[in-house]
C-alpha cells in the first residue's frame, strides 16, 4: 500500500501510514520580509504623524444622519484611523477563520 501524504490544519505534510509519521515544516520566511514590513510601517506612521500635526488648528464638522459633530481635525483623524484599523482587523480575522475552516474540511476529506 502506498503512503498517502496529506496536509494538516497548520499546512504541514503528514503521512497517513500509522507506522511512519513524518512532518515537514514549510519555510514561511521570505528574504528580508520582516525588515521591509517594519520600514513600511515606520514610513506610514511618520506620514500619519505629520498629517495630524499639520491639522491641529482646524476644526471639522461631521454630519451623520441627524447628529452633527464638530471636532478638531487631529482628533477626527485619530478616530478615523482607529475605526479603519478595527475594520481591517475584524475582516482579517474573519478571512483567516474562513481559510482555516476550509483547510480543515479539505484535510477531513482525505
Amino acid at each position: 500500500m502506498a503512503n498517502l501524504v496529506r496536509t494538516d490544519t497548520r499546512g504541514y505534510a503528514v503521512s497517513t501510514n500509522p507506522e511512519v509519521q513524518v512532518q515537514v515544516q514549510k519555510d514561511r520566511r521570505q528574504a528580508g520580509g520582516g525588515y521591509g514590513r517594519l520600514i513600511v510601517a515606520g514610513v506610514v506612521g511618520v506620514i500619519i504623524l505629520v498629517l495630524i500635526l499639520q491639522n491641529t488648528k482646524e476644526s471639522w464638522r461631521f454630519h451623520f444622519f441627524f447628529w452633527w459633530l464638530s471636532l478638531p481635525a487631529w482628533l477626527m483623524l485619530i478616530v478615523l484611523l482607529v475605526v479603519g484599523f478595527a475594520i481591517g482587523f475584524v475582516l482579517s480575522a474573519v478571512l483567516r477563520r474562513r481559510k482555516r475552516r476550509e483547510m480543515r474540511r479539505k484535510a477531513a476529506a482525505y
